[in-house]
């Protein structure tokens, strides 16, 4: 019997279930370290500051603030352009790594190389300075390939690890402790960068000191992983094996292309998963670049990306139990997200068409929005939504948070405020993790465990790709307009070409293709 099909009737090994869970979610606690320090918030704005020297125009003055904004309109745009071609490098990879790992039964030391290789190379951005931008990019591009594999042998250990029934939980716990852990180390190291003047080690200094933290923050972190979670069984060939486990790799992932259209709902949900997550890749990859680009000021874009990390705690919780037919709260939290993506745009109109409303009173304006929402969700929405929440799910609780996610960048287009700006933060907080969490769970169901690894491999190809052409269009209408407003719009319409291909995904039909190729390999080792 499979980890994932352990007996749970008996306590000890309910107690091993859930040790193995939490020691598995530990490791989105330990990675988004990197994710929410390093790649989402200090990395971007401070490579424009050590780049925009560079880029500026021949002549142009150290005094000339016309030149010093184009200079960093053009440093996000390569930035935005190392991105693309960052993951476009993981996810060529990923499938080949990921079917390697199956074949060799290597899913989990294979992640634990890659975590300290990423880990090691992070904390080397330590000795990044004014003009070493091209050295920032060789480590940012390393990092990011090497962090993405990894993400994608995290990911295929899920189905090993859950039950198929605990999937959506425990893929939303994973989300929700990545947010915790990654804003938790936000918030130390913000409070160190707001600081740094005060205890005399300067902001530059700071934000180096952040780059370090993440390596260690990185591997300690993994340490549950590695002593909680056991390695999956390997997966040969099951023809036999041509004599190198790397030609095995390639010839598997042949086949499992070859035969796509007997995989059609997994592949359709990974058409899916790449549109829309081209939009979400952007807006998290992006947001300080575009706010730095508009002239917003740095403090505000660090403590907005850390506000969000803790608002998408809870919600990544709350999605993760939508889909759950028996729970009884689910109408109350499908009302707090409606809700919570009706009022946001109204209040950021408001705040639009009134300007020098501050950031304490914007904070207050969310938290009693938020307590309205409560209290109009328990009273009203408890019942207003009992239908819809019959109807609601896994797959459409990840449309309603991709409708959501479709007003960011219509509303990034109009942004005028710093105000506004921290408002957006909250409100990609409480989709962020939820519809990337559901939609790994799905992506569960539909693939057999025995071959997790090259099918979370095509899942990270997927994710990989779908960082590649947000990035891409943001930087070249960037290019072209030299509009970063026209930008952000452009990551609009992946976001609805995703929700077309995702309502056509039958989840039923994939689940009954993966476990009857589930049950042929099975049978296969039996009969060896």
């Amino acid at each position: 019997m499979t980890e994932s099909g352990a007996d749970l009737s008996d306590s000890r090994t309910r107690k091993a279930y859930h040790r193995r869970i939490l020691s598995w979610a530990w490791y989105d606690w330990a990675n988004h370290g990197y994710i929410t320090t390093t790649a989402s918030t200090f990395f971007p704005p401070y490579f424009i500051a050590i780049a925009a020297g560079s880029f500026m125009a021949a002549g142009a003055s150290a005094s000339d603030e016309a030149a010093k904004a184009v200079a960093r309109v053009t440093a996000s745009n390569v930035f935005a352009l190392m991105v693309s071609f960052a993951l476009l490098a993981a996810a060529v990879l990923a499938p080949i790594a990921g079917a390697y790992a199956d074949i060799t039964g290597m899913r989990k030391r294979l992640l634990i190389i890659a975590t300290i290789a990423a880990s090691l190379v992070s904390s080397l951005m330590f000795v990044l300075v004014t003009g070493m931008w091209q050295l920032g990019l060789v480590l940012y591009f390393v990092t990011q390939v090497l962090m993405n594999i990894a993400l994608g042998f995290s990911s295929s250990l899920l189905p090993h690890v859950a039950t198929q029934e605990d999937l959506n939980r425990v893929s939303s716990l994973g989300y929700a402790m990545g947010y915790v852990g990654g804003g938790l180390l936000l918030a130390l190291n913000t409070a160190l960068y707001l600081l740094s003047d005060r205890i005399g080690i300067g902001s530059a200094l700071a934000v180096r000191i952040a780059f370090l933290s993440v390596g260690v923050w990185w591997l300690v972190f993994t340490i549950p992983l590695i002593l909680n979670v056991n390695e999956p069984p390997a997966t040969p060939l099951a023809h036999g094996s041509r004599g190198s486990a790397v030609l095995d790799s390639f010839i598997r992932l042949a086949n499992t292309l070859r035969d796509a259209a007997r995989y059609r709902e997994m592949f359709k949900m990974l058409i899916a998963f790449w549109f829309y997550m081209e939009g979400i890749g952007a807006i998290i990859l992006l947001a300080t670049s575009y706010g730095a680009a508009l002239g917003l000021d740095t403090a505000v874009l660090i403590g907005t990306l850390l506000m969000t990390q803790f608002v998408a705690f809870p919600y990544a919780l709350l999605y993760g139990r939508i889909p759950i037919p028996a729970h009884r709260w689910r109408s109350v939290f499908i009302s707090m997200i409606i809700w919570t993506g009706v009022t946001f745009p109204l209040m950021g109109l408001y705040v639009n068409l009134n300007e020098g409303v501050s950031i304490p009173l914007t904070s207050g304006m969310i938290l009693g929005n938020q307590a309205l929402g409560v209290l109009f969700s328990i009273v009203v929405g408890r019942r207003l939504f009992l239908g819809l929440a019959r109807k609601l799910d896994t797959k459409r609780a990840v449309i309603l948070g991709l409708v959501i996610y479709t007003i960011i960048p219509v509303w990034g287009f109009f942004l005028k405020s710093q105000a506004e700006f921290f408002m957006i933060g909250w409100l990609v907080g409480t989709v962020q993790g939820g519809t990337q969490a559901l939609s790994r769970s799905i992506y569960a169901s539909l693939t057999p465990r025995a071959k997790s690894g090259e099918f979370f491999g095509l899942y990270g190809l997927s994710e990989k790709f779908a960082g590649i052409l947000g990035p891409f269009l943001y930087g070249i209408v960037g290019t072209l307009t030299h509009n970063p407003r026209a930008s952000i719009l452009s990551v609009s319409v992946f976001f609805i070409v995703g929700i077309y291909i995702l309502s056509r995904v039958n989840e039923e039909k994939g689940a009954e293709v993966a476990a009857a190729e589930e049950a042929q390999i099975e049978a296969l080792k039996a009969a060896d």
